[in-house]
């Protein structure tokens, strides 16, 4: 690896199952690794600066106080701290040097490799895939080490969102350390069990009706945005959307237009990419939000693209810009306002024609 000489590259392939658990596999790679810090990563994630991440790893050596660094962690108050791109948004608040999480997210987080030998990951079935990071972090903090995020541009380019024993995981931890709850995760709050049980009935109705609270808040946010925007409107998770819109509309590519992070223009994660998603090339470029508008407008009619990481105001700009071209706003509250433009909208339309899609008040699609 020119860019990063020292840099060791040790692959460890779970496939066969040949190890119990991601921490049994991980916990493998460090026996292996030479070097005094081991970095653990998604087999999934691009990495824009291997300089970036030999800088981090030069901070875990000067300052023994941090017992774990990674690219997004969650703060108390639930904030997300670390600047990624996960699929096609760009995630998290830049953090510049290491800045305190409650927990640290799986896709990326490292520490000192004789801490690792040490301490090694947990290899519960229970955090076979979900959480290990989070109770490693949970650990650590139980021994007076700092857990902590801090920009390491990335691409998370996941296939697929796997839930399955999520729930069991967290159990484990709450379980495991009742002092420490709660704790903010990237997959929701880990908290201890309530003494007060709920009753069954009702506790049924809430949890079959509990998508209807985010519809509402999301529904005024999209009330909002089609009044600086006038064109067709949904609600969706764009990062979980897009593959199924390539595939009914028969797309081999679509372009990817990111807000820059404002005050961080130059970050290697605002350089042009290209990735492949199962058949389809993605090709990722990044715009301020002043100059969005025309930046758009000067694509080709006759492409597919997705913009991202807008506000309510550069949303409804770049619209107008686009006058007399096929435009679908979208909004979810974990990524904001989004823009489909082009061939794809026709595809697209059909798919967001459900009750959970459609604000309330307004037309479906």
């Amino acid at each position: 690896m020119a860019e990063a000489p020292a840099t060791e590259y040790i692959p460890v392939d779970n496939t066969a199952g040949q190890f119990s658990s991601a921490g049994a596999a991980l916990n493998h790679g460090a026996s292996l690794a030479r070097n005094d810090v081991v970095v653990f990563v998604h087999q999934d994630v691009y990495l824009h600066s291997l300089a970036a991440l030999e800088e981090v790893a030069g901070m875990l050596l000067r300052d023994h106080s941090v017992g774990l660094a990674g690219a997004i962690g969650v703060t108390p108050d639930g904030r997300l701290l670390g600047r990624i791109r996960d699929r096609v948004i760009y995630l998290g608040e830049s953090s510049n040097g290491l800045s305190d999480v409650d927990s640290l997210d799986e896709v990326l987080f490292m520490a000192r490799t004789e801490q690792v030998i040490l301490h090694p990951l947990a290899e519960a079935r229970d955090l076979s895939w979900h959480a290990y990071a989070v109770e490693y972090g949970v650990r650590l903090r139980s021994l007076g080490l700092r857990v902590a995020a801090t920009d390491i541009p990335l691409t998370h380019n996941s296939l697929t969102i796997n839930l399955d024993r999520l729930t069991e995981a967290h159990a484990w931890i709450a379980k495991a350390y009742p002092a420490q709850m709660p704790v903010e995760t990237t997959c929701g709050r880990v908290q201890g069990m309530s003494p007060i049980r709920t009753v069954p009935l009702l506790g049924g109705l809430f949890e079959a009706h509990k998508w209807r609270y985010r519809w509402l808040r999301e529904s005024q946010a999209a009330h909002r945005l089609r009044r600086q925007a006038k064109a067709a409107t949904v609600l969706g998770d764009i990062r979980r959307d897009i593959d199924e819109i390539c595939s009914a509309a028969s797309l081999d590519a679509v372009l990817v237009i990111n807000a820059a992070p404002i005050g961080h223009p130059g970050l290697p994660i605002a350089d042009p990419l290209a990735l492949n998603r199962r058949d389809v090339r993605f090709n990722f470029l990044a715009a301020d939000q002043t100059s969005m508008p025309a930046f758009v407008r000067s694509r080709p009619e006759d492409q597919s693209i997705v913009v991202t990481n807008i506000g309510f105001q550069t949303s409804g700009r770049i619209t107008e810009a686009l006058a007399g071209r096929p435009v679908l706003l979208g909004f979810h509250e974990n990524t904001g306002p989004w823009l489909l433009i082009g061939p794809a909208v026709a595809s697209a339309l059909p798919y967001y024609r459900t009750q959970r899609s459609t604000p309330f008040a307004m037309r479906a699609t």
